[in-house]
């Protein structure tokens, strides 16, 4: 996985495109536990990047057109989803996001919570660089889940279910702020 990684890095320096390996994986790296849902976000536009990575490499390839999303199947089974970097603005509680192309750090910003909102640069010349503007380790490390704003369950009442679920298998614990929400 790691030389796949270094080969989607590199062609992302070719194309002069931010590209990183973020959300659960990460979170899962810093805990030292196994997780292969890998995610990608560049700075550009996924679909066409995945296509043109997939040519060259010869990989399966789905693309998700209404979400502007792709995985990408590589040697031994391996799938790594691949998504620009976006953010987010819900008109109602509830309903799905208007979605935007945006930056790597709007597009932590949109996620569940902190401790999701970590991302590890590929490019070369940061390969491994940790991506935290949220502090979200220092979360990870007091083992609570924090949401990034008060409106956050209601925007998306899933991440209640998320929460509980992180609470079950980290042992993690929600901060005051994520409980009075």
């Amino acid at each position: 996985i790691g030389n796949i990684l270094r080969v989607i890095g590199g062609y992302a320096d070719q194309r002069s495109i931010s590209c990183y390996l973020v959300g659960g994986v990460v979170r899962d790296l810093l805990l030292e536990k196994e997780n292969l849902d890998l995610d990608i976000v560049i700075e550009a536009d996924a679909v066409e990047f995945s296509k043109a990575l997939s040519q060259k490499h010869q990989t399966a390839i789905t693309i998700y057109p209404r979400f502007k999303t792709t995985t990408l199947i590589w040697p031994k089974n391996i799938p790594i989803d691949f998504v620009s970097a976006r953010k987010e603005t819900y008109p109602t509680p509830g309903a799905l996001p208007v979605v935007e192309m945006g930056s790597i750090g709007e597009d932590l910003s949109r996620r569940d919570f902190t401790i999701n909102a970590m991302a590890i640069s590929l490019n070369q010349n940061k390969y491994g660089l940790l991506v935290d503007e949220h502090h979200s380790f220092d979360d990870l490390k007091a083992k609570q889940i924090r949401v990034f704003h008060n409106q956050s369950f209601r925007d998306d009442p899933t991440r209640i279910l998320r929460a509980i679920r992180f609470e079950q298998r980290y042992g993690f614990q929600l901060e005051e702020g994520t409980k009075a929400s």
